[in-house]
């Protein structure tokens, strides 16, 4: 059976485009103060969970070492249901800043090394009173470290082809 979108969940889809859009597209650090709970977990296999609104700013510390990188929606709409809210993504960068080490296997111990990313995924927000209390996310983790070099990369004709930008 279909159903119209209720208020909230517009409204929910709503704070997720501006949290998506300011946090991961912009790297602003100040719209987790604006739009997510005082409790909010941040939760994405490469990174680990960060707990709580200081935490999930310091994930953002990764601009340090890939100063362009930034995420975007991605060939879906965002789709809510009551207090869920589902997106596809896609993004990356090029690391010309410092090492980094803020990763679930392996580390660039040297920094500018030129690696570029370039991967997808999808984040399920959960919010409860028009605040994000919870961001987990699957990530292309496998693709982001072989493109690193820091896994073995694919075998041949096994490569990730994006069919849209």
């Amino acid at each position: 059976m279909l159903t119209m979108s209720t208020i909230e969940e517009k409204k929910n889809i709503e704070v997720v485009s501006e949290y998506f859009t300011e946090y991961w597209g912009k790297a602003n650090p100040e719209i987790v103060d604006k739009l997510c709970a005082d409790d909010f977990v941040i939760n994405y296999p490469m990174h680990g969970p960060r707990h709580g609104k200081a935490a999930a700013k310091q994930m953002l510390s990764v601009k340090e070492a890939f100063p362009d990188i930034s995420f975007h929606a991605y060939q879906h709409p965002l789709i809510a249901s009551g207090p869920y809210v589902v997106g596809r993504w896609i993004g990356g960068g090029t690391h010309t800043g410092v090492a980094f080490s803020d990763l679930a296997v392996g580390a660039l111990n040297e920094p500018n090394t030129g690696k570029k990313i370039h991967f997808s995924g999808i984040t399920i927000f959960t919010l409860k009173d028009g605040l994000i209390v919870d961001e987990t996310g699957e990530e292309g983790a496998l693709t982001a470290l072989q493109q690193l070099g820091l896994v073995a990369p694919p075998n041949a004709g096994k490569e990730i082809k994006y069919l849209h930008k």
